[in-house]
């Protein structure tokens, strides 16, 4: 499926991998996974705003995967604060959908 996005063509999905090697370098930091990563800082996200926590619910192909997603993982203020600097620098390179699906964005 990602195959017919514009983010995940050649010529966007190096630039864009990019974001994820950065975010990798947190990961190691705390010897966790991206996706946990990312779920992680949707949660912070609620708690650093004042927010009710956002519980987020990822899919998930295989049980392994469900394993993995359910672990609780909790960023420090530090790598907050370091994925508010990676994503201020960080472009997105490529349209979200492209043909017949960005015909229904916005409206």
């Amino acid at each position: 499926m990602r195959r017919h996005f514009p983010r995940f063509q050649p010529e966007n999905l190096d630039e864009n991998l990019k974001l994820s090697k950065a975010v990798e370098v947190i990961a190691k930091r705390n010897n966790v996974t991206l996706a946990q990563v990312a779920l992680a800082w949707i949660r912070g996200m609620s708690r650093r705003n004042g927010l009710p926590e956002i519980i987020p619910i990822p899919g998930s192909s295989t049980e392994a995967r469900v394993l993995e997603n359910s672990q609780h993982v909790t960023l420090t203020e530090g790598d907050m604060k370091d994925l508010d600097i990676i994503l201020s620098k960080f472009e997105v390179k490529g349209d979200r959908y492209g043909g017949h699906g960005a015909a229904f964005m916005n409206g």
